[in-house]
């Protein structure tokens, strides 16, 4: 399964608006993903002392899905940043979201 993906991605520094000198970044990102090829991932699988094979199989990926994701960025200090992302992608039976947080210290 390969997914190809079109739409608009951008980010914004948006610092000025919230009237501090570290940066505030701004980004989002909205498209369409078409899957190619086989949707139904499964494999055939056997234990290496050479037991009987087996078949796994996963829940089908979406053929066609809108994808979004929209996350800020807020450096708190000068080696330190803290962030909040969210991602997302609904078909026609199935729904995906996911929110994420993330603390980053450089040194």
């Amino acid at each position: 399964m390969q997914p190809a993906t079109v739409g608009l991605q951008g980010q914004a520094v948006l610092s000025a608006l919230f009237g501090t000198d570290l940066p505030v970044v701004a980004r989002g990102l909205i498209g369409y993903r078409r899957a190619l090829g086989d949707v139904v991932p499964q494999a055939l699988l056997a234990f290496g002392g050479g037991g009987q094979a087996f078949l796994t199989a996963v829940v089908p990926i979406e053929r066609d899905a809108v994808v979004a994701s929209a996350g800020l960025d807020v450096q708190v200090a000068a080696n330190e940043t803290l962030g909040l992302n969210y991602t997302g992608q609904v078909g026609e039976r199935a729904h995906d979201h996911a929110v994420k947080g993330n603390f980053s210290y450089r040194w």
